[in-house]
């Protein structure tokens, strides 16, 4: 009787390793899901997807300086398949974080061998905090995961290119094409790819392994460039440049922030501490001990890497020259006046700087090996006989296994701070109120600002948000119902307050208005730009569409009148010092009363007019 063949020991203690460490990091990851909603930026993805998914000038845009036409256009699938559906937007984070765990490990068995010490660059890359926020938050993810799936995609197939396999170069090229349109970002994969390529053979101990990388590789190396500089063409012609002066000052402080209360508690699966204001993300909370902690815990790992592995110090400089470089040009394209210099204590710039980290720790590993094997000597695996650290079985599993618990605690302690978020209720009372005013005409409104900033328009008004959703009101420039949605999203009568006032006109129902000349509706003082509300109170001879406009900074706006003394409510955005109003119906006469113009609150808040 044949008996199937059983892996190794060793091989066997990788693949079931690795399958416990993904099976409990997805757990942990769920629970902060679980406990997360959508969060800022989620919400214009979700207002873009009103649009049609043919609409390729809906995906291939500047947003906010990014250029990622996957994401926008992956946000809109699942938004018009789960309609404001956090548990859908969850289990796609979920899938990617799947995915990118199984390619990640893929890539460091490529590099490394079929060896069990390779779980120790793969925990971190699991459950380190540096990977965490940018996977909890929605948009972000859709982000920084493609980004890791095409590192490791690449960097592996183009190891196996080197090895002779011919038909990895394609594969390559296509990851980072696939990876280009999630996130530009992806535009450094290559270098990392080629940086890889080079070390492998020098760890090894060859003498020219630059020029050997670059000639082997010549042809994958130019359809890299290719892609890259088409992509650098695309994106400088899409995008525009970003507001405010940016500042080499800025950027050095950032960096440094960066190290001391970011990577160095990353070193030892911290920081433990998280705080927040909303609407901003949650944020680090720098401890002085952990801090220092770190700081010794990278101090170790360099003076390990030097005793064991000399040559392995080059991948760890590797990965320095990678979060100079990348980092640096990221805190100085985000700095201006008006950013935070909080913000690399938010976590989500250093995703991928997590995943070369991991790459580097893989190289190392890889030089603290003993011997080579394989039909290629630069790109060979690695024998199972090992050398110092990667010998002691005990040691590198309790490394393994305290590191898995650290970065667990600081995961469950994030948790409740990432809940504390109004967006999730806001959109859960927005659902309902959609369902409870379905097919009602409601004057179109931005959602709360600490739901999304008004900066976002027209993503963050109600009719772009709901548009999706299987019932929701008619929206409109205006409505028979003053309707308002207030802070927590619920749908409740409301009215106008008075800023400034339609005038009570020469004629005692108010100031005619027919289709001849347009009439002016006087203010009486002016009114700054903003998206204003008037209450016009009117008698109509017959049924039929008015245009009301303000003098400066507007776009007409079309209101139908009925028959007789009604009310109707329109939006009218710009400044001056009044309306121009003009019946576009032949024939039509109306008379408009005094009534307010300001904007529009619930009917319970107390009438006090804004300054």
């Amino acid at each position: 009787m044949h008996r199937p063949t059983r892996l190794p020991a060793p091989q066997r203690l990788l693949w079931v390793g690795a399958a416990v460490l993904i099976a409990v990091s997805l757990a942990v990851r769920a629970y902060v899901l679980a406990r997360g909603n959508f969060y800022w930026d989620d919400v214009a993805f979700i207002g873009r997807a009103s649009r049609p998914l043919t609409d390729l000038s809906a995906w291939f845009v500047d947003y906010d300086g990014h250029f990622m036409p996957g994401t926008l256009f992956a946000a809109a699938v699942l938004t018009k398949v789960a309609p404001l559906s956090w548990p859908a937007a969850a289990t796609s984070l979920l899938v990617l974080q799947l995915l990118a765990s199984l390619a990640t490990l893929r890539a460091l068995v490529v590099v490394a061998g079929r060896r069990p010490v390779v779980l120790v660059p793969f925990v971190f890359f699991l459950f380190s905090p540096l990977t965490l926020t940018a996977m909890a938050w929605w948009a972000s993810g859709l982000n920084a995961l493609p980004l890791q799936i095409g590192l490791a995609v690449v960097v592996a197939e183009t190891v196996r290119y080197l090895r002779g396999r011919r038909r990895s170069g394609v594969y390559a090229v296509l990851a980072l094409v696939l990876s280009l349109l999630f996130f530009e970002k992806a535009l450094v994969i290559p270098f990392v790819a080629l940086a890889t390529a080079c070390l492998l053979p020098y760890l090894r101990g060859h003498r020219r392994p630059v020029r050997t990388v670059l000639r082997r590789g010549r042809w994958l190396w130019g359809a890299f460039a290719v892609v890259v500089t088409a992509w650098i063409v695309l994106w400088l012609t899409v995008t525009a440049s970003r507001p405010g002066t940016h500042t080499v000052g800025f950027t050095a402080r950032t960096l440094w922030r960066s190290v001391n209360a970011v990577i160095a508690p990353a070193a030892v699966g911290g920081p433990w501490t998280w705080t927040r204001t909303n609407p901003g993300p949650p944020i680090v909370v720098t401890g002085v001990v952990l801090t220092v902690f770190g700081l010794l815990a990278i101090a170790g790992i360099v003076l390990v890497t030097r005793l064991r592995a000399p040559r392995g110090l080059v991948a760890w400089g590797a990965a320095v020259l990678y979060f100079l470089g990348v980092s640096s040009t990221v805190f100085f394209l985000r700095s201006s006046e008006y950013t935070s210099p909080l913000l690399p204590l938010s976590l989500r710039y250093f995703a991928d700087f997590a995943w070369v980290l991991t790459l580097a720790g893989a190289l190392v590993l890889r030089r603290e090996s003993g011997r080579f094997r394989g039909r290629d000597a630069g790109f060979g695996l690695v024998m199972s006989k090992t050398a110092g650290f990667t010998r002691d079985r005990r040691l590198w599993i309790a490394v393994v296994v305290v590191f898995a618990l650290s970065s667990t605690v600081s995961a469950v302690r994030f948790a409740p701070v990432w809940r504390d978020n109004p967006t999730g209720p806001y959109l859960r009372e927005l659902r309902a109120g959609s369902a409870e005013y379905a097919g009602r005409e409601v004057l179109d409104q931005e959602v709360y600002g600490d739901v999304l900033s008004p900066l976002s328009g027209p993503n963050n008004r109600l009719s772009r948000i709901l548009a999706t959703q299987p019932a929701h009101p008619r929206f409109a420039d205006h409505a028979d119902e003053a309707t308002v949605v207030d802070r927590s999203g619920r749908f409740q009568p409301g009215r106008v307050t008075r800023v400034r006032s339609l005038p009570l006109g020469p004629f005692p129902c108010g100031t005619r208005v027919d289709d001849g000349a347009s009439a002016t509706l006087a203010f009486e003082g002016p009114l700054a730009f903003w998206d204003w509300v008037v209450e016009l109170n009117y008698l109509a001879s017959s049924d039929g569409v008015v245009v009301l406009q303000q003098q400066r900074g507007a776009r007409p706006v079309r209101v139908p009148l009925r028959k007789g003394a009604h009310t109707v409510y329109a939006r009218v955005t710009g400044t001056g010092d009044g309306l121009a109003a003009r019946a576009e119906t032949p024939g039509l006469v109306v008379c408009v009363g005094s009534g307010p113009i300001g904007l529009l609150v619930p009917a319970s808040m107390p009438d006090a007019a804004p300054r």
